[in-house]
């Protein structure tokens, strides 16, 4: 796994986070309508002195002078004035009216008993003298009412003579306060409920993002990232004696059916797929997808390992159970890699690892399921003999052989044979190729080895031809010695020298190097080509199935993996899916090998199928060339399998 950090959930995906920012937005909003309620009532006020204004100039002006402040209220003068006020009090636009001397303090004119009433305070008299207008609320007055205090200049010289206290309804104030608050309030929860409606949506929007983040979008599985993300504490808290288990899966098969059926029945496989792996996981299980056709489960801390070892078990018998899938009935099995925490290893990164490896062991060795085991003496044994110095003596000192297996055409004649090395190691026997070719597929040994047989094939090749057997070789090159420059130089010349036609050599080029290393593989398939050497793509089906490599390498044969043409008379699927092959490989001018031949009934499935050539046990197992010699001088050398 890589070291890149996780990505972490959004803020507004937490709870705690969404609580404080929607108080926040609220005490944001209540703030911005405490404020604006003050402005509005500020200007409510404002409003309310300059009505009193209009009222002064209309009112007072046109009936009250000096002389009426400085000495005493006309009574005509007093009588307009009542006359204006009761009018006023009648339409409800005030209470009641005073006027002061801003000289004397004195009551100059009110339209209540004077002893009904309190003179002004001295701060409101100072206040009035500066010539402004002024509103104050009377909030200890029986009847809630608004005063304002209008300064009043009777002669124009800019002194004020007295001042006019004018009680206001209260509702001339607040109604229109109200009113306007109203729309306020209207408008505020308006914007919270928009904010909040904002939030709530960039939260579901986070929380899918999130989601989508560590799921996989086909199965609704977890990803990676959610295994990197839960795994820590889960290893954390293993035990020895409370464990945690890694479990990998990797889907039997499912490139074939994929190639075979389609990418929509692909997908309906691991959809499918992946719904047994949790139901057979359980709730505490953290099932993931990994991508393409291998899934994880993480499990624990678990009461005993018998807890894992039962649920991989389980996934496996449920995934073999027939599925129904684009309307076919598809047998796919599995195979299970365990590791366990803290035992196998403390982080993720290792138990993948170790996971993978037994996995593997599983799938190769046919077991279904294998537990990672990290002391020698328990872990699968490695058959491959990696000490190279050790294949140098071997070709030096004539400890190799070569093995040959007959390949044979649906009219039962021998036309071809494919070459295979066998090392005759001195402490460990015979060993097959699989045992050491693995160590040296990448080193300069290859090419030395594949020189060797070249040489040793062209020689047996054109013996038998001497004595009028008329057979062709095929010869298996790793990715490096199919790219050696050289190689082209080395066929001809090992070809001219047994005085064989380059069509007596052929090269088998595993499938796996055409798709994984197309852009080199191709153009050096190509080369070869051009200089007269022919192709066979071996083990075709092995792991991709991919049938553009048929359309696209420049072969001219095609060998069926053991794994599909073993199965073709037992299974289906297996059958249709080498008929689909062989039907695109003969549209292309492609012969068919059919591998791993061992029944007849194998053999007459596969030539109902259409097959060209068969290859098998039930053909003829590999052998050495002085008994491969003497079997095909019998009869039944050129008889059915059986």
């Amino acid at each position: 796994m890589g070291s890149a950090a996780l990505p972490e959930p959004r803020a507004l995906t937490s709870w705690r986070v969404l609580v404080a920012v929607v108080a926040l937005v609220i005490l944001t909003v209540a703030a911005a309508t405490l404020a604006v309620r003050a402005q509005i009532r500020s200007r409510a006020l404002q409003n309310a002195v300059h009505g009193v204004e209009i009222v002064s100039s209309l009112v007072i002006d046109q009936s009250l002078t000096l002389t009426d402040i400085t000495h005493g209220t006309n009574p005509i003068n007093a009588a307009a004035l009542n006359a204006d006020v009761i009018m006023l009090k009648r339409r409800g636009e005030v209470v009641n009216l005073s006027i002061w001397s801003l000289a004397t303090s004195q009551l100059v004119y009110s339209d209540v008993e004077p002893s009904a009433i309190e003179a002004p305070p001295p701060d409101v008299m100072a206040r009035a003298r500066k010539g402004d207008a002024f509103a104050v609320t009377d909030k200890e007055a029986a009847t809630d009412t608004v005063i304002v205090y209008h300064p009043y200049d009777a002669n124009g010289d800019g002194t004020m003579d007295a001042v006019a206290e004018v009680m206001l309804p209260r509702d001339r104030v607040d109604g229109p306060v109200a009113h306007s608050m109203n729309l306020v309030y209207a408008s505020g929860a308006l914007v919270l409920l928009l904010a909040l409606a904002g939030i709530l949506q960039v939260r579901r929007h986070q929380l899918r993002q999130d989601h989508a983040a560590v799921h996989d979008a086909l199965t609704g599985l977890g990803n990676r990232l959610l295994l990197r993300r839960v795994a820590p504490p889960t290893l954390a808290r293993a035990t020895p004696e409370r464990p945690a288990a890694l479990l990998l899966i990797d889907l039997d098969n499912f490139k074939p059916v994929n190639d075979a059926l389609g990418h929509a029945a692909g997908d309906e496989l691991l959809v499918a797929a992946a719904d047994l792996i949790r139901e057979a996981s359980g709730p505490a299980g953290v099932v993931v997808r990994f991508g393409g056709d291998e899934f994880a489960v993480l499990l624990g801390p678990l009461s005993g390992r018998g807890v894992a070892r039962d649920v991989a078990n389980e996934i496996r018998k449920r995934i073999r159970q027939p599925l129904m899938v684009a309307g076919s009935e598809l047998e796919v099995g599995a195979s299970v890699g365990m590791a366990w925490a803290p035992t196998d290893g403390a982080e993720l990164s290792d138990l993948l690892s170790r996971a993978d490896k037994a996995m593997y062991y599983a799938k190769y060795s046919g077991s279904g399921v294998a537990e990672y085991a990290a002391t020698p003496e328990t872990s699968p044994p490695d058959p491959r003999v990696t000490t190279l110095s050790q294949l140098g003596r071997a070709l030096a000192g004539h400890e190799l052989e070569l093995f040959y297996q007959p390949v044979r055409g649906a009219d039962a004649a021998v036309k071809s044979v494919e070459a295979l090395p066998r090392w005759h190691h001195p402490q460990r026997g015979l060993l097959e190729a699989g045992m050491f070719i693995p160590a040296v597929a990448h080193t300069s040994v290859a090419t030395a080895l594949t020189t060797w047989v070249l040489r040793q094939a062209a020689r047996q090749v054109a013996e038998w031809r001497a004595d009028g057997v008329q057979v062709s070789v095929s010869v298996n090159v790793s990715a490096r010695t199919l790219y050696n420059d050289a190689l082209p130089d080395v066929i001809r010349t090992v070809a001219a020298e047994y005085g064989l036609p380059l069509s007596a050599l052929e090269l088998e080029v595993a499938e796996a190097i055409l798709v994984r290393e197309s852009a080199r593989a191709i153009p050096a398939m190509l080369r070869l080509r051009d200089a007269g050497v022919g192709f066979c793509v071996d083990k075709f089906g092995a792991e991709y199935g991919a049938v553009s490599v048929l359309a696209e390498a420049p072969i001219q044969r095609v060998k069926i993996d053991q794994r599909f043409t073993g199965t073709a008379v037992e299974f289906p699927l297996a059958r249709a899916i080498v008929g689909g092959w062989i039907r695109v490989a003969h549209q292309l001018g492609l012969t068919v090998v059919a591998q791993g031949v061992e029944t007849p009934e194998a053999s007459r499935c596969l030539v109902d199928l259409g097959c060209d050539e068969m290859q098998g046990f039930g053909i003829g197992r590999p052998m050495p060339a002085a008994e491969l010699t003497r079997w095909l001088a019998r009869p039944s050398a050129h008889a059915g399998p059986g």
